[in-house]
Formats: structure tokens, sequence, C-alpha cells
């Protein structure tokens, strides 16, 4: 989860002689970030010091469990800098395993004790920000949770302007039912604040900036795949990841009050599998977030413990349409074939005029849904499928004459005419389908338009007669090396990595970049769901992203294939689903 740094508070205290020599020992050791060893030498030591910096030594491991086990030891007999900085300290445990109300509870103590010091305005400011922080129903555990009363009045205070009204009343009534003894004059302020829905909702802003905690950071998950170094597919994660690592250093670069840090898991591990996966990382690591895994069929797996866990994951490749089913937390940022056969509809019917169709597609494949959802959309918008084929072209050897004859511009009274078909081939059967379609196209002298998925791109009507055809086809990502974003991130590569990035760096740096911007703009990992959801306009190094309210990205670029005699070079054509 979100992490705060700890701060260490300087200060002498005087120890006994028995003790000096290993608490010297340990305090040496932690200052070298030196921690377990740091911990085994304090160990031997009862003293408060000892337990304090055993407790801040976990702290540091991220073992927050253990830590409090030794912060709590810390007597409030001790030294007064010894246990104000353990109370320091434990809020600052208590915020990591989201126990946000014993988090409040110690730095509004720590807060208020006089004189000053630099602990107690350390515990102010923090307990500031951790309210500024807090979601709605947050807001409404913590408020169940704490045992000082004037934490639950500070926390309906600070919810004025950032809960909607009728939770705002709500928060108000629960107050007074709950709180006997109260502070008259800021309730009457408060009631006065809310007398009016209308004056209110002048001053409530859904899109204020979040407040965050200085120093929090954030555990990004990548699950990924290993192969052995003469693998064929050995540079797809390779690159993913260092796509990702890049934008994380960037990122940790730039920012003071904010960091992130990569876990990492080998989804190819013979030892684990997805279950464990997810539950080492979410249990052990406290992850925010998981960039992976990589492929549909391994994706659905993860995606379902996702939900159990309600852990955002974000698919770089994946593209299954069987993936959004029923999924809240699972984000594709490749668009799957439903979203593709969609927009390609949407384009022929609406960009290009077309309103007489047909489609064929390989059933059982991934094209298939891709056909249904361009058929269903046609229709939608007002054109008409002629002939619509789904059917099993692998058992027929790729003869697909059976099919392709009724794709004639021939004026055959027995055979109706269409202007364009959709061919979503895909997969390895991909190029024997559109081989034997431009076969059977030449044959006829057919001059209909293809309307295609990405297996179409390497197609070069040149080499055919098919002088009048026109060729269009879907593209999910496409790095334009050309601008200067694109430039400077494959200098930086080069010069980290020490290598060339291809496609995949760039769809990694994609989308930790997506995941970061997003909580630099909400601080708190529990928005994040609904702000990826809303995300709109990202413009990629790879591709365009925008959810658009949904959990697959709608950005689905459509390429005209060039002829020798155009004039114009290959055309891009930016058509999302509105």
């Amino acid at each position: 989860m979100k992490k705060i740094s700890l701060l260490l508070f300087i200060f002498t205290v005087g120890v006994q002689q028995v003790n000096a020599q290993s608490i010297e020992n340990g305090l040496s050791l932690y200052e070298q970030g030196d921690y377990e060893r740091a911990i085994r030498i304090l160990q031997q030591s009862n003293n408060p010091e000892a337990q304090l910096f055993i407790g801040k030594s976990y702290f540091a491991l991220n073992n927050y469990l253990q830590a409090l086990s030794y912060l709590n030891k810390v007597p409030s007999s001790s030294n007064p800098e010894i246990y104000h900085e353990a109370k320091y300290t434990a809020a600052l445990a208590y915020f990591q395993i989201d126990n946000f109300s014993m988090s409040l509870d110690e730095l509004k103590s720590l807060s208020q004790v006089r004189p000053s010091s630099n602990v107690s305005r350390s515990a102010l400011q923090l307990y500031d920000e951790i309210l500024g922080y807090l979601t709605l129903k947050q807001r409404k555990v913590v408020f169940l949770e704490t045992i000082n009363d004037e934490v639950r009045l500070d926390l309906l205070e600070s919810s004025i302007g950032r809960v909607k009204y009728r939770s705002a009343i709500a928060f108000l009534e629960l107050f007074k039912r709950s709180v006997e003894e109260y502070d008259n004059l800021r309730l009457s302020r408060i009631e006065t604040q809310l007398s009016d829905s209308i004056i209110y909702s002048q001053r409530y802003n859904p899109n204020q900036v979040i407040q965050s905690p200085k120093g929090i950071s954030y555990n990004i998950g990548v699950v990924l795949p290993e192969f052995e170094f003469d693998a064929p597919e050995y540079e797809i994660p390779q690159h993913l990841y260092f796509g990702i690592q890049l934008a994380i250093e960037e990122f940790n670069s730039t920012n003071t009050d904010q960091k992130a840090f990569i876990s990492y898991k080998n989804s190819n591990s013979a030892d684990i599998n997805a279950e464990g996966i997810i539950t080492d990382l979410v249990w052990n690591q406290d992850v925010d977030v998981i960039i992976g895994p990589l492929f549909s069929g391994i994706a659905k797996e993860f995606s379902n413990l996702a939900e159990e866990y309600e852990i955002p994951m974000l698919l770089p490749l994946a593209n299954a349409d069987s993936l959004d089913l029923y999924n809240n937390y699972v984000f594709q940022l490749n668009p799957s074939f439903s979203t593709q056969g969609q927009i390609m509809a949407r384009y022929a019917v609406n960009v290009l005029g077309y309103d007489t169709l047909g489609v064929i597609a390989e059933k059982g494949s991934l094209g298939a849904p891709a056909a249904r959802s361009f058929m269903h959309e046609v229709e939608r918008n007002g054109g008409f499928i002629e002939y619509y084929f789904e059917e099993n072209l692998e058992e027929l050897g790729y003869d697909i004459r059976d099919y392709t004859q009724y794709f004639t511009s021939d004026t055959l009274d027995s055979v109706s005419m269409v202007e364009a078909v959709y061919a979503p081939f895909t997969g390895t059967v991909a190029p024997t389908l559109v081989e034997s379609m431009l076969t059977d196209l030449e044959a006829m002298r057919s001059n209909v338009a293809i309307l295609g998925s990405e297996e179409w791109m390497n197609v070069n009507l040149e080499d055919r007669r098919l002088s009048e055809t026109e060729l269009f086809y879907t593209e999910s990502f496409n790095v334009d090396t050309s601008t200067s974003k694109a430039q400077t991130f494959t200098s930086s590569f080069r010069i980290r990595f020490n290598t060339q990035p291809n496609q995949f760096a760039y769809i990694g740096y994609d989308a930790a970049e997506i995941i970061l911007t997003t909580l630099l703009k909400v601080k708190n990992p529990a928005y994040l769901r609904d702000a990826l959801k809303d995300l709109n306009n990202f413009n990629g190094l790879s591709s365009k992203i925008s959810f658009r309210g949904t959990h697959v990205n709608q950005e689905v670029k459509i390429k005209r294939m060039p002829r020798d005699n155009d004039l114009l070079e290959r055309q891009d054509i930016e058509f999302r689903r509105r």
C-alpha cells in the first residue's frame, strides 16, 4: 500500500552503561540502513531506546506489525522524546496497514503535547494531511472505530465541501447521535454550513485537489513471464518491464513528496500459481495496483483474484472479450476484439458511407466476437449485413470460395452486391486466410473494399490484380518515433538499458505512466479504480488511451492501405467509440 517515509528525530538520551555499547552499535547499523543487523544487536537490550529503534528498523523493512509490537512496548515513563517518537512511528505504521483510526488517534494525542516539539508539529501536519486524504467510506470507518470524539468532530468538519451534501448531512446526524459532549461553537458553525443545500453546492468541488501525506509512496505490482534468453518471446516481457521501470524512475526523480516502487513476480514460475502470486502481492507486498499479466489466457485467472481483493489490474496486451465480463477492477490497454469490431463498423457506415456489407470470420477465433460486434453495430447505425459467415474455415483446408463468391462486384441476378467485407482474421491461421481471400477476390476481379484486423497490415495490394480495392484495418498500438516525446524516451531508454527499445518498451512505459499520473491526481489508491474508468485522451507513446467509463481502451486507430497511385501517404485515422 501507500507508504510514508520515516522521519528521524535526532535527540540525545543517556543510557545505562551496560546497554550503551549495544545500543550505539545498533544505532550505527540503523543509520547505515543495515536494519536486519541493527535489530539483532538492539534485541540484546530492553532499553526503551533499543525498543524504539527495533520498531523503526522493522518499519523500514515494511514489517509494520512487528514494528508495532516493539513500538508499543516503549513505556510512557520513558524519556519523552523516545516515547513520543515511538508513538509517531506507530502512527505511521498504522497508516501503512490502513488502520486510519489508530493512526489519527495517535497523531491527535501527539499534536496536543505541550510544549510543542518537532514530533508534535509533524504529528499535527500528518494528521491534517490524512484527514484530507480519506475517502468517504474510510471516513465512516474511522468515525466508528476511533476512541477520540475530537477526531470524530475533525472528520466531520474536514468533510465539508469534500463530500456530497446528503452525505455531509448524514455525517452530521451520525455525529450528533454518537457524541454527547462536543465543541458547541464548532458544531454550530458546521450546522450553519449545512443549512442550505444551494450554498453548500457552491462550496462542494468533487474535482478539488486531494491532499496526501508528504513522503507517501505507492507499490506497483508487476506480473510478467520470464523466458529463456534464446526464446522468441524473451524480449517482450523484458522490454515491457524496462519501460515500466523507466517510467517509475522518472516519476521518482521528479516528485519529492511521492514515490513509487516495483514488486515483481514471474508469472511463468513453476513453483507458484496465480493465486499464490496475487496472495503474496496483496498480503506481503501491499501492492496498490498490478500491471500484467501478459496474455489473455493467464489474465483470466488473475482477473478473478483482482476482483476478490479489489486491486486494480492493468493488462498491457491481453484483449480477450471475456476479461471484461463482470470485472470492475481489470482494465485493458489493448482494445478488445469486440471494441475493434464496433469501431470499424462505425467508421465503415458513418465515414466511408458503406451501407451494405458482408462479414467472414473463423468460428471460435478471437476474431469471432469482433465479427458479431461489427454486425450489431452496423445495424444500429443504419447499415445492412447482406452476408454473415462465421464458420470453421480451418476444417475446409482454408478453401473459402463457398463464402467469398458472394463478395463480388459482378452484377449477377443471383448475387446481392456488397460494398465492403469485414474479415477479422486472427492468430496463426490469419496469413493463410488472408492469402486465400485475396486469391479468390482476384479470380472474381472483385473490387469490394476490405475491412480487416491488424493481421492485414502487411498486405501489399500492388502485387495483386485488385487495382480498385480499398483496404482498411484496425491497429491497437502504433509508435510514432518521429515525435519529440518518443525520441526523448528512446534516448533515455538506450542510456539506461544499453539497448534500443522495441514496441513493448513503449507499451510498458505507457502502462506505468497511466498508473502514476492517475495516482498523482487522486493521491489515495482507493480512488484509483474509478479514476481509471474516467481516464480519457491520454496520449501515450504507443497509443491513445480512453476508457470512457468502461474497462477497455476505446481508442482504436484505423489505417488505410495506400496505393502506388495515391498522392496521399499512409493515412492514420483516429476514430473512437462515442
